[in-house]
């Protein structure tokens, strides 16, 4: 039965809850934290935008090149300034940590809205970025089957859950009341279900999806061809999702507070301040793999890049594969298990190709002599000349020239001498060492 305009306004004139024994509400000017909410709520935004721009500014003014995966992120970050605007608007109307006896019924209309649009916002930031994070490892570690890969079917079976989840609670929030506007309007005649669980059940989704998230590169970056220091820094690099761990739990735990108490209002402030830490995370952890190209491209300190264990230079590294495509690369060594060429994109590279070595290099005895290295140094098939049998299994180097460049000083410019190699005779050095037997 409908309430008539008059029993509506009579019902939002009443407390909220009825205050516990002793406790005088103060309706005009209600304890509050609302300066903790402007810090924490500014400060994940603040570090949710650097690590936005800082992906940007390295995959496409750097790199120039953007990918599915950056696309996802910048609808992350829409989606995240709708939790944004929710939560300072709630800094209005009704303040943080506010007992909800200290307001009246009409007090919680926009809260309960609100806290909708904020629910909506939040299902959508976390697939997203967890989605993009998922899909940048597998460039990192997945080889070119990717249908062979372990570690490729559970990323694509946790984004797919991420997605699924994602909109199955966004249609939970929105279908909690029937008709719609009875989640906020509260004197609605309606028919409503139990949100909080839908509450306790997504957030331990979230908790168990980090934990699994964070664990599952490890067991691809203990395999690495680098030393032990290396390889923990590079599980360091991927293991600070430990910090949305804790973030999820922190969020699940004031889930199951606020699930049990009746005052919602006060409850609902450390909700949201956990619920922001994690989607910060999201954004800070698909962040971190590009800070150590930023680093090396910046203009600090060589012997502080070294000490992080970069270095400046672009030594440009070419090799051949079996197929008989050549390739180069730049950078320094690649934290890479396997053989794939530094030129596509990232820093931290794993791909599946053939093994490389800790210097990041690739080993010649896995390389097969192409056409024109064969046509180069006039070795055919069945030809027995060179290093006899050993011919067909790796590359031969047969010679090496060094080049002289000398300055004339009786001219205004300088002048560049070619020291001259075969019959000429100067300057030329001959290592018939074999690579690769």
């Amino acid at each position: 039965m409908s309430l008539s305009q008059d029993q509506i306004d009579a019902l939002l004139s009443l407390p909220a809850l009825e205050p516990p024994p002793g406790i005088t509400p103060s309706f005009d000017d209600p304890p509050n934290r609302n300066g903790l909410a402007y810090f924490v709520t500014t400060l994940c935004l603040v570090v949710s935008t650097l690590c936005l721009f800082i992906r940007l500014y390295a995959k496409v003014w750097i790199e120039k090149r953007a990918r599915v995966e950056e696309a996802l992120m910048i609808c992350a970050y829409g989606a995240y300034w709708c939790t944004v605007w929710a939560a300072y608007e709630m800094i209005k109307t009704p303040g943080y940590y506010v007992h909800t006896w200290n307001l009246h019924n009409g007090d919680l209309v926009r809260p309960l809205w609100l806290i909708l649009v904020y629910g909506c916002a939040y299902s959508f930031v976390l697939p997203f970025i967890k989605t993009a994070i998922l899909l940048d490892w597998c460039r990192l570690f997945v080889p070119a089957d990717k249908r062979r890969s372990l570690f490729w079917w559970a990323c694509m079976a946790l984004s797919g859950f991420q997605c699924l989840w994602g909109f199955l609670c966004t249609l939970l929030l929105n279908i909690q009341c029937v008709p719609h506007r009875a989640i906020w309007e509260f004197w609605v005649p309606a028919k409503c279900f139990n949100l909080p669980k839908v509450m306790l059940t997504s957030a331990s989704c979230q908790v168990a999806t980090d934990f699994i998230m964070m664990l599952l590169p490890q067991g691809i970056i203990w395999t690495l061809q680098l030393n032990w220091q290396k390889r923990l820094g590079v599980s360091i690099i991927f293991g600070v999702g430990v910090l949305a761990c804790v973030a999820a739990c922190f969020r699940l735990d004031q889930t199951i507070t606020f699930a049990k108490e009746t005052d919602l209002m006060y409850f609902i402030g450390p909700l949201l301040f956990w619920a922001d830490a994690e989607m910060t995370c999201g954004f800070f952890i698909f962040c971190i793999p590009c800070l150590p190209k930023l680093i090396k491209e910046s203009s600090l300190p060589r012997t502080f890049k070294s000490m992080l264990g970069l270095s400046s230079s672009n030594k440009s590294r070419s090799y051949t594969t079996g197929g008989g495509h050549t390739g180069t690369g730049t950078g320094t060594g690649a934290l890479s298990k396997y053989g794939k060429g530094f030129d596509d994109g990232h820093d931290l590279e794993v791909g599946t190709s053939g093994k490389r070595s800790e210097e990041g290099s690739l080993p010649l005895s896995d390389m097969e002599r192409s056409e024109s290295q064969e046509r180069l140094h006039g070795h055919g098939k069945g030809s027995g000349s060179g290093s006899g049998s050993g011919l067909g299994g790796g590359v031969h180097v047969t010679k090496t020239t060094m080049v002289t460049i000398t300055h004339d000083s009786r001219s205004n410019g300088s002048t560049t001498d070619f020291d001259t190699f075969g019959e000429s005779g100067s300057k030329q050095q001959m290592t018939p060492w074999t690579v690769g037997k």
